[in-house]
Protein backbone atom coordinates (compact mmCIF):
# COMPACT_ATOMS: atom_id res chain seq x y z
CA UNK A 1 0.00 0.00 0.00
CA UNK A 2 2.90 2.39 1.14
CA UNK A 3 4.43 1.73 -2.69
CA UNK A 4 1.22 2.46 -4.29
CA UNK A 5 0.90 5.63 -2.85
CA UNK A 6 4.33 6.67 -2.98
CA UNK A 7 3.76 5.45 -7.31
CA UNK A 8 0.74 7.95 -6.88
CA UNK A 9 2.43 10.84 -5.63
CA UNK A 10 5.51 10.61 -8.24
CA UNK A 11 3.27 10.10 -11.15
CA UNK A 12 1.34 13.14 -10.00
CA UNK A 13 4.97 15.11 -9.89
CA UNK A 14 5.76 13.76 -12.69
CA UNK A 15 2.82 15.00 -14.62
CA UNK A 16 2.19 18.31 -13.17
CA UNK A 17 6.11 18.99 -14.52
CA UNK A 18 4.88 18.03 -18.06
CA UNK A 19 1.30 20.29 -17.99
CA UNK A 20 1.36 20.64 -21.42
CA UNK A 21 1.31 16.53 -22.13
CA UNK A 22 -0.70 16.36 -19.78
CA UNK A 23 -3.39 18.60 -20.89
CA UNK A 24 -3.44 17.64 -24.62
CA UNK A 25 -4.07 13.83 -22.93
CA UNK A 26 -6.67 14.27 -20.88
CA UNK A 27 -8.70 16.76 -23.14
CA UNK A 28 -8.49 13.35 -25.36
CA UNK A 29 -9.49 11.24 -23.37
CA UNK A 30 -12.42 13.28 -21.85
CA UNK A 31 -13.63 13.78 -25.55
CA UNK A 32 -13.70 9.72 -25.80
CA UNK A 33 -14.90 8.64 -22.19
CA UNK A 34 -17.09 11.39 -22.55
CA UNK A 35 -18.77 10.72 -25.65
CA UNK A 36 -19.19 6.92 -24.53
CA UNK A 37 -21.11 7.78 -21.30
CA UNK A 38 -23.19 10.15 -22.69
CA UNK A 39 -24.03 7.53 -25.65
CA UNK A 40 -24.34 4.74 -23.09
CA UNK A 41 -26.62 7.05 -20.72
CA UNK A 42 -28.90 7.81 -23.85
CA UNK A 43 -29.31 3.38 -24.29
CA UNK A 44 -29.36 2.65 -20.91
CA UNK A 45 -32.10 4.76 -20.36
CA UNK A 46 -34.09 3.94 -23.62
CA UNK A 47 -33.11 0.39 -24.15
CA UNK A 48 -31.74 -1.70 -20.67
CA UNK A 49 -34.26 0.64 -18.26
CA UNK A 50 -37.56 -0.68 -17.91
CA UNK A 51 -40.20 0.95 -18.46
CA UNK A 52 -41.59 2.77 -14.91
CA UNK A 53 -44.33 0.12 -14.17
CA UNK A 54 -44.53 -2.74 -12.42
CA UNK A 55 -44.24 -5.84 -14.52
CA UNK A 56 -43.69 -3.89 -17.62
CA UNK A 57 -41.98 -6.46 -19.81
CA UNK A 58 -46.21 -7.69 -19.86
CA UNK A 59 -47.41 -4.52 -21.31
CA UNK A 60 -48.03 -5.14 -25.24
CA UNK A 61 -49.39 -2.63 -27.57
CA UNK A 62 -52.34 -4.13 -29.42
CA UNK A 63 -51.59 -3.11 -32.80
CA UNK A 64 -53.16 -3.77 -36.47
CA UNK A 65 -51.22 -5.03 -39.38
CA UNK A 66 -52.48 -4.21 -42.78
CA UNK A 67 -52.04 -6.57 -46.09
CA UNK A 68 -48.93 -4.93 -46.82
CA UNK A 69 -47.71 -5.69 -43.51
CA UNK A 70 -47.99 -2.05 -41.96
CA UNK A 71 -48.59 -1.79 -38.25
CA UNK A 72 -50.83 0.98 -36.97
CA UNK A 73 -51.88 2.05 -33.48
CA UNK A 74 -55.81 2.63 -34.33
CA UNK A 75 -58.95 1.40 -33.75
CA UNK A 76 -62.43 1.95 -33.59
CA UNK A 77 -64.11 1.57 -30.12
CA UNK A 78 -66.47 -1.29 -30.93
CA UNK A 79 -63.60 -3.00 -32.16
CA UNK A 80 -61.75 -2.09 -29.07
CA UNK A 81 -64.67 -3.62 -26.74
CA UNK A 82 -64.52 -7.01 -28.60
CA UNK A 83 -60.75 -7.23 -27.98
CA UNK A 84 -61.34 -6.76 -24.70
CA UNK A 85 -64.55 -8.77 -23.94
CA UNK A 86 -63.17 -12.15 -25.60
CA UNK A 87 -59.38 -12.52 -25.15
CA UNK A 88 -58.36 -14.61 -22.29
CA UNK A 89 -54.96 -13.45 -22.08
CA UNK A 90 -54.80 -10.13 -20.93
CA UNK A 91 -55.55 -9.19 -17.93
CA UNK A 92 -56.56 -5.44 -18.20
CA UNK A 93 -56.96 -3.59 -21.57
CA UNK A 94 -57.36 -0.07 -22.34
CA UNK A 95 -57.90 2.29 -24.78
CA UNK A 96 -57.03 6.13 -25.02
CA UNK A 97 -56.56 8.36 -28.21
CA UNK A 98 -54.99 12.35 -27.49
CA UNK A 99 -56.46 15.26 -27.56
CA UNK A 100 -56.00 19.48 -27.52
CA UNK A 101 -58.15 20.58 -24.83
CA UNK A 102 -58.48 24.18 -23.47
CA UNK A 103 -58.44 24.12 -19.73
CA UNK A 104 -59.69 28.24 -18.24
CA UNK A 105 -58.32 28.97 -14.36
CA UNK A 106 -59.71 32.62 -14.07
CA UNK A 107 -59.78 34.45 -17.42
CA UNK A 108 -56.95 32.56 -18.19
CA UNK A 109 -57.40 29.91 -21.13
CA UNK A 110 -54.61 27.99 -22.05
CA UNK A 111 -54.63 25.04 -24.42
CA UNK A 112 -53.10 21.54 -23.30
CA UNK A 113 -52.87 18.06 -24.19
CA UNK A 114 -55.12 15.44 -22.79
CA UNK A 115 -55.34 11.60 -22.97
CA UNK A 116 -58.45 10.56 -22.98
CA UNK A 117 -58.61 6.55 -21.71
CA UNK A 118 -60.74 4.09 -20.81
CA UNK A 119 -60.70 3.15 -16.18
CA UNK A 120 -58.93 -0.35 -16.86
CA UNK A 121 -55.44 2.24 -18.22
CA UNK A 122 -54.76 2.89 -14.23
CA UNK A 123 -55.13 -0.19 -12.80
CA UNK A 124 -53.32 -1.59 -16.16
CA UNK A 125 -50.23 0.85 -15.18
CA UNK A 126 -49.90 -0.19 -11.09
CA UNK A 127 -49.38 3.62 -10.34
CA UNK A 128 -51.61 5.32 -8.43
CA UNK A 129 -52.35 9.06 -7.80
CA UNK A 130 -50.35 10.86 -5.03
CA UNK A 131 -53.43 12.55 -4.00
CA UNK A 132 -57.30 11.39 -4.82
CA UNK A 133 -58.14 8.99 -7.06
CA UNK A 134 -58.99 7.64 -10.54
CA UNK A 135 -62.30 7.45 -12.42
CA UNK A 136 -64.05 4.16 -12.13
CA UNK A 137 -66.26 2.47 -15.46
CA UNK A 138 -69.14 3.90 -14.21
CA UNK A 139 -67.90 7.26 -14.09
CA UNK A 140 -66.35 6.43 -17.05
CA UNK A 141 -69.79 5.92 -18.81
CA UNK A 142 -71.11 9.42 -16.77
CA UNK A 143 -73.09 12.36 -17.93
CA UNK A 144 -70.48 14.44 -15.45
CA UNK A 145 -67.15 15.40 -16.99
CA UNK A 146 -64.20 14.23 -14.52
CA UNK A 147 -60.34 15.28 -14.42
CA UNK A 148 -57.41 13.48 -13.54
CA UNK A 149 -54.37 16.45 -13.33
CA UNK A 150 -50.58 15.44 -14.12
CA UNK A 151 -48.15 16.30 -11.75
CA UNK A 152 -46.44 19.31 -13.49
CA UNK A 153 -49.75 20.83 -14.31
CA UNK A 154 -50.85 20.61 -10.71
CA UNK A 155 -47.66 22.22 -9.39
CA UNK A 156 -47.17 24.86 -12.40
CA UNK A 157 -51.11 25.89 -12.35
CA UNK A 158 -52.39 25.18 -8.92
CA UNK A 159 -48.87 25.60 -6.69
CA UNK A 160 -49.45 21.85 -5.32
CA UNK A 161 -52.45 22.72 -3.41
CA UNK A 162 -54.27 19.27 -2.08
CA UNK A 163 -57.50 21.40 -1.86
CA UNK A 164 -57.93 20.80 -5.46
CA UNK A 165 -59.32 17.59 -5.17
CA UNK A 166 -63.52 17.09 -5.86
CA UNK A 167 -62.91 20.91 -7.50
CA UNK A 168 -64.48 21.82 -10.82
CA UNK A 169 -62.45 22.73 -13.50
CA UNK A 170 -63.43 24.32 -16.87
CA UNK A 171 -62.39 22.34 -19.33
CA UNK A 172 -63.63 23.03 -23.44
CA UNK A 173 -66.62 25.05 -21.58
CA UNK A 174 -67.71 22.36 -19.69
CA UNK A 175 -67.20 22.17 -15.84
CA UNK A 176 -65.51 18.50 -14.87
CA UNK A 177 -64.47 17.31 -11.62
CA UNK A 178 -60.76 16.96 -10.27
CA UNK A 179 -60.58 13.42 -8.80
CA UNK A 180 -56.34 12.91 -8.31
CA UNK A 181 -52.71 13.94 -9.28
CA UNK A 182 -50.84 11.41 -10.52
CA UNK A 183 -47.39 11.49 -9.18
CA UNK A 184 -44.24 13.26 -10.25
CA UNK A 185 -42.56 11.29 -13.61
CA UNK A 186 -45.65 9.31 -14.78
CA UNK A 187 -46.97 9.69 -18.31
CA UNK A 188 -48.52 7.43 -20.50
CA UNK A 189 -48.33 7.15 -23.64
CA UNK A 190 -44.88 6.90 -22.39
CA UNK A 191 -43.56 8.59 -26.08
CA UNK A 192 -45.96 11.26 -25.73
CA UNK A 193 -44.47 14.57 -25.74
CA UNK A 194 -47.19 15.59 -23.65
CA UNK A 195 -49.44 14.85 -21.04
CA UNK A 196 -51.17 17.00 -19.07
CA UNK A 197 -54.00 15.44 -17.68
CA UNK A 198 -56.50 12.52 -18.27
CA UNK A 199 -59.77 12.28 -19.00
CA UNK A 200 -62.49 9.32 -19.00
CA UNK A 201 -62.82 8.14 -22.69
CA UNK A 202 -66.60 6.49 -22.86
CA UNK A 203 -67.84 9.91 -22.21
CA UNK A 204 -66.32 12.03 -24.13
CA UNK A 205 -67.25 10.10 -27.45
CA UNK A 206 -70.06 11.09 -29.51
CA UNK A 207 -72.45 8.13 -29.46
CA UNK A 208 -71.64 7.53 -33.13
CA UNK A 209 -68.61 7.07 -32.52
CA UNK A 210 -68.90 4.27 -29.84
CA UNK A 211 -70.55 2.05 -32.78
CA UNK A 212 -68.61 2.95 -36.31
CA UNK A 213 -66.33 0.71 -36.96
CA UNK A 214 -64.80 2.25 -39.39
CA UNK A 215 -63.86 5.09 -37.30
CA UNK A 216 -60.22 4.22 -35.93
CA UNK A 217 -58.73 6.94 -34.12
CA UNK A 218 -57.76 5.11 -30.49
CA UNK A 219 -54.88 3.04 -29.39
CA UNK A 220 -54.98 -0.12 -27.11
CA UNK A 221 -52.68 -1.54 -24.78
CA UNK A 222 -53.01 -4.49 -22.59
CA UNK A 223 -51.30 -6.07 -19.92
CA UNK A 224 -50.63 -10.14 -20.26
CA UNK A 225 -51.70 -12.55 -18.07
CA UNK A 226 -48.61 -14.29 -15.95
CA UNK A 227 -47.70 -16.87 -17.50
CA UNK A 228 -48.89 -16.03 -20.89
CA UNK A 229 -46.15 -16.13 -23.65
CA UNK A 230 -45.95 -13.04 -26.38
CA UNK A 231 -46.64 -16.23 -29.14
CA UNK A 232 -49.54 -17.42 -26.92
CA UNK A 233 -51.38 -14.04 -27.17
CA UNK A 234 -50.82 -13.45 -30.52
CA UNK A 235 -52.45 -16.73 -31.68
CA UNK A 236 -55.76 -15.55 -29.86
CA UNK A 237 -55.53 -12.09 -31.40
CA UNK A 238 -55.40 -13.83 -35.01
CA UNK A 239 -58.21 -15.84 -33.87
CA UNK A 240 -59.81 -12.56 -32.75
CA UNK A 241 -59.19 -10.95 -35.66
CA UNK A 242 -60.66 -13.78 -38.23
CA UNK A 243 -63.89 -13.31 -36.34
CA UNK A 244 -64.46 -9.58 -36.64
CA UNK A 245 -63.29 -10.25 -40.32
CA UNK A 246 -65.95 -12.31 -40.90
CA UNK A 247 -68.58 -10.45 -39.12
CA UNK A 248 -67.71 -7.31 -40.01
CA UNK A 249 -66.05 -7.68 -43.52
CA UNK A 250 -66.85 -4.08 -44.50
CA UNK A 251 -64.68 -2.68 -41.66
CA UNK A 252 -62.19 -5.61 -40.52
CA UNK A 253 -61.57 -7.69 -43.83
CA UNK A 254 -57.53 -7.38 -44.64
CA UNK A 255 -56.79 -6.68 -40.88
CA UNK A 256 -55.29 -8.13 -38.50
CA UNK A 257 -54.71 -8.22 -34.61
CA UNK A 258 -50.71 -7.57 -33.62
CA UNK A 259 -49.13 -7.51 -30.47
CA UNK A 260 -45.71 -5.61 -29.65
CA UNK A 261 -44.17 -4.97 -26.39
CA UNK A 262 -44.79 -1.84 -25.67
CA UNK A 263 -40.91 -0.83 -24.69
CA UNK A 264 -40.46 -2.77 -28.21
CA UNK A 265 -42.73 -0.55 -30.16
CA UNK A 266 -41.24 2.96 -28.48
CA UNK A 267 -37.75 1.93 -28.95
CA UNK A 268 -37.35 -0.92 -31.66
CA UNK A 269 -37.10 2.13 -34.86
CA UNK A 270 -34.22 3.58 -32.71
CA UNK A 271 -32.42 0.58 -31.69
CA UNK A 272 -30.42 -0.07 -34.39
CA UNK A 273 -29.22 4.22 -34.86
CA UNK A 274 -28.20 3.92 -31.32
CA UNK A 275 -26.10 0.76 -31.48
CA UNK A 276 -24.35 2.22 -34.22
CA UNK A 277 -23.54 5.51 -32.53
CA UNK A 278 -22.55 3.47 -29.39
CA UNK A 279 -19.98 1.68 -32.06
CA UNK A 280 -19.39 4.87 -33.45
CA UNK A 281 -18.40 6.65 -30.21
CA UNK A 282 -16.18 3.29 -29.49
CA UNK A 283 -14.10 3.77 -32.03
CA UNK A 284 -13.10 7.36 -31.36
CA UNK A 285 -11.86 6.45 -27.64
CA UNK A 286 -9.73 4.08 -29.67
CA UNK A 287 -8.76 7.07 -31.54
CA UNK A 288 -7.81 8.97 -28.27
CA UNK A 289 -6.02 5.89 -26.94
CA UNK A 290 -3.80 5.42 -29.55
CA UNK A 291 -3.16 8.85 -29.66
CA UNK A 292 -2.02 9.12 -25.50
CA UNK A 293 -0.42 5.93 -26.07
CA UNK A 294 1.65 8.00 -29.07
CA UNK A 295 2.29 10.39 -26.50
CA UNK A 296 3.42 8.45 -24.06
CA UNK A 297 6.12 6.71 -26.03
CA UNK A 298 7.06 9.63 -27.19
CA UNK A 299 7.93 10.79 -23.78
CA UNK A 300 9.41 7.21 -22.44
CA UNK A 301 11.89 8.32 -25.24
CA UNK A 302 12.80 11.46 -22.86
CA UNK A 303 12.69 9.25 -19.86
CA UNK A 304 15.38 6.40 -20.79
CA UNK A 305 18.43 7.55 -18.94
CA UNK A 306 15.87 7.83 -15.61
CA UNK A 307 14.04 4.45 -15.83
CA UNK A 308 17.76 2.87 -16.49
CA UNK A 309 18.96 4.58 -13.63
CA UNK A 310 15.64 3.16 -11.75
CA UNK A 311 16.66 -0.05 -13.07
CA UNK A 312 19.81 0.38 -12.19
CA UNK A 313 19.77 0.72 -8.59
CA UNK A 314 17.64 -2.10 -7.90
CA UNK A 315 13.98 -1.37 -9.58
CA UNK A 316 12.78 -4.45 -11.17
CA UNK A 317 11.27 -4.53 -14.08
CA UNK A 318 7.80 -4.97 -12.74
CA UNK A 319 8.21 -1.92 -10.36
CA UNK A 320 8.50 0.10 -13.06
CA UNK A 321 6.01 -0.92 -15.04
CA UNK A 322 3.46 -0.51 -12.30
CA UNK A 323 4.97 3.50 -11.89
CA UNK A 324 4.49 3.89 -15.60
CA UNK A 325 0.58 2.38 -15.49
CA UNK A 326 0.15 4.82 -12.33
CA UNK A 327 0.67 7.19 -13.90
CA UNK A 328 -1.38 6.32 -17.26
CA UNK A 329 -4.36 5.79 -14.73
CA UNK A 330 -4.01 9.11 -13.25
CA UNK A 331 -4.33 10.55 -16.69
CA UNK A 332 -7.60 8.17 -17.45
CA UNK A 333 -9.01 8.78 -14.44
CA UNK A 334 -8.33 12.73 -14.94
CA UNK A 335 -9.71 12.52 -18.62
CA UNK A 336 -12.65 10.26 -16.55
CA UNK A 337 -13.98 12.94 -14.26
CA UNK A 338 -13.20 15.29 -17.64
CA UNK A 339 -15.68 13.45 -19.86
CA UNK A 340 -18.62 13.08 -16.79
CA UNK A 341 -18.64 16.59 -16.95
CA UNK A 342 -19.31 16.56 -20.61
CA UNK A 343 -21.66 13.73 -21.01
CA UNK A 344 -23.46 16.23 -18.08
CA UNK A 345 -23.72 19.11 -20.18
CA UNK A 346 -24.38 17.46 -23.37
CA UNK A 347 -26.99 15.06 -21.51
CA UNK A 348 -29.00 18.50 -20.74
CA UNK A 349 -28.47 19.62 -23.92
CA UNK A 350 -30.54 16.78 -25.22
CA UNK A 351 -33.30 17.21 -22.75
CA UNK A 352 -33.44 20.99 -23.77
CA UNK A 353 -33.57 20.20 -27.17
CA UNK A 354 -36.43 17.49 -26.35
CA UNK A 355 -36.09 15.75 -29.98
CA UNK A 356 -39.35 14.52 -31.31
CA UNK A 357 -38.26 10.86 -32.38
CA UNK A 358 -36.56 9.67 -29.14
CA UNK A 359 -39.15 9.38 -26.62
CA UNK A 360 -38.57 8.71 -22.76
CA UNK A 361 -35.92 11.82 -23.53
CA UNK A 362 -36.82 13.37 -19.59
CA UNK A 363 -35.36 9.91 -18.18
CA UNK A 364 -31.96 10.35 -19.54
CA UNK A 365 -29.61 11.19 -16.91
CA UNK A 366 -26.30 9.75 -15.72
CA UNK A 367 -27.25 7.45 -13.03
CA UNK A 368 -25.13 5.13 -11.26
CA UNK A 369 -25.47 2.46 -13.93
CA UNK A 370 -23.76 4.91 -16.15
CA UNK A 371 -21.20 5.81 -13.53
CA UNK A 372 -20.11 2.60 -13.28
CA UNK A 373 -19.85 1.73 -16.78
CA UNK A 374 -17.73 5.11 -16.97
CA UNK A 375 -15.64 3.53 -14.30
CA UNK A 376 -14.90 0.49 -15.78
CA UNK A 377 -14.40 2.37 -19.17
CA UNK A 378 -11.87 4.71 -17.33
CA UNK A 379 -9.84 1.61 -15.93
CA UNK A 380 -10.21 -0.24 -19.30
CA UNK A 381 -9.13 2.74 -20.77
CA UNK A 382 -5.86 3.90 -19.03
CA UNK A 383 -4.49 0.23 -19.19
CA UNK A 384 -4.80 -0.27 -22.58
CA UNK A 385 -3.02 2.64 -23.59
CA UNK A 386 -0.90 2.63 -21.22
CA UNK A 387 0.96 -0.81 -21.14
CA UNK A 388 2.50 -0.94 -24.29
CA UNK A 389 4.78 2.49 -23.64
CA UNK A 390 5.64 0.59 -20.09
CA UNK A 391 6.17 -2.50 -21.58
CA UNK A 392 8.57 -0.94 -24.34
CA UNK A 393 10.19 1.12 -21.58
CA UNK A 394 11.33 -1.34 -19.66
CA UNK A 395 13.32 -3.43 -22.48
CA UNK A 396 15.83 -0.06 -22.51
CA UNK A 397 19.25 -1.06 -22.85
CA UNK A 398 20.87 -0.09 -19.88
CA UNK A 399 24.44 0.21 -21.17
CA UNK A 400 23.59 2.01 -24.18
CA UNK A 401 21.09 4.37 -22.01
CA UNK A 402 23.80 5.28 -19.51
CA UNK A 403 26.87 5.86 -21.58
CA UNK A 404 26.80 9.71 -22.73
CA UNK A 405 25.40 10.23 -26.31
CA UNK A 406 23.96 6.84 -27.10
CA UNK A 407 20.56 8.01 -27.64
CA UNK A 408 20.31 5.86 -30.12
CA UNK A 409 19.02 2.18 -29.29
CA UNK A 410 16.94 -0.77 -30.17
CA UNK A 411 14.52 0.27 -27.75
CA UNK A 412 14.24 3.40 -30.03
CA UNK A 413 13.84 1.13 -33.02
CA UNK A 414 11.03 -0.42 -31.17
CA UNK A 415 9.48 2.89 -30.19
CA UNK A 416 9.14 3.89 -33.84
CA UNK A 417 7.27 0.62 -34.60
CA UNK A 418 4.99 0.82 -32.33
CA UNK A 419 4.35 4.26 -33.18
CA UNK A 420 4.40 3.41 -36.44
CA UNK A 421 1.78 0.45 -35.65
CA UNK A 422 -0.54 3.18 -33.35
CA UNK A 423 -0.46 6.03 -36.08
CA UNK A 424 -1.61 2.61 -39.04
CA UNK A 425 -4.45 2.05 -36.23
CA UNK A 426 -5.77 5.37 -35.73
CA UNK A 427 -5.78 5.50 -39.72
CA UNK A 428 -7.69 2.89 -39.99
CA UNK A 429 -10.16 3.46 -37.18
CA UNK A 430 -10.51 6.97 -38.50
CA UNK A 431 -11.61 5.61 -42.10
CA UNK A 432 -13.77 3.46 -40.80
CA UNK A 433 -15.78 6.13 -39.16
CA UNK A 434 -15.43 8.13 -41.90
CA UNK A 435 -17.18 5.61 -44.19
CA UNK A 436 -19.47 5.01 -41.71
CA UNK A 437 -20.67 8.39 -41.23
CA UNK A 438 -21.15 8.85 -45.13
CA UNK A 439 -23.17 5.69 -45.28
CA UNK A 440 -25.23 6.98 -42.49
CA UNK A 441 -25.73 10.42 -44.71
CA UNK A 442 -27.05 8.55 -47.75
CA UNK A 443 -29.36 6.83 -45.54
CA UNK A 444 -30.76 10.12 -44.33
CA UNK A 445 -30.71 12.15 -47.29
CA UNK A 446 -32.90 8.97 -49.34
CA UNK A 447 -35.30 9.09 -45.71
CA UNK A 448 -35.86 12.56 -46.09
Amino acid sequence: MENLIQDIRYGLQKLWKSPGFTVVAVVALALGIGANTFIFSVVNALLLRPLPFPESHQLTSVLVKDSAGALFSSHSFPNFEDIRDQNHVFDQTAALYMSNQFLRVGDEPERLRAALVSAELFPMLGRNPVIGRTFTAAEERSDQNFVVLSYDLWQRRFNGDPKIINQSLVINDKQATVLGVMPSGFKFPVGARQVDFYMPLVSSIPPAGRTARGAVYMAVFARMKTGVTLEQAQAEMTAISARLAAQYPAADTGFEVALVRTQERLVGQIRPSLLVLLGAVALVLLIACANVANLLLARAASRQKEIAIRAAIGATRWRVIRQLLTESLLLSIFGGVAGILLAYWAVDLLIAANPANLPRVAEITIDKQVLFFTLGLTTLTGLFFGLAPALQAVRTDLNNTLKDGTRESSGGIRNNRTRSVLVISEIALSLILLVGATLLFQSLRRLL
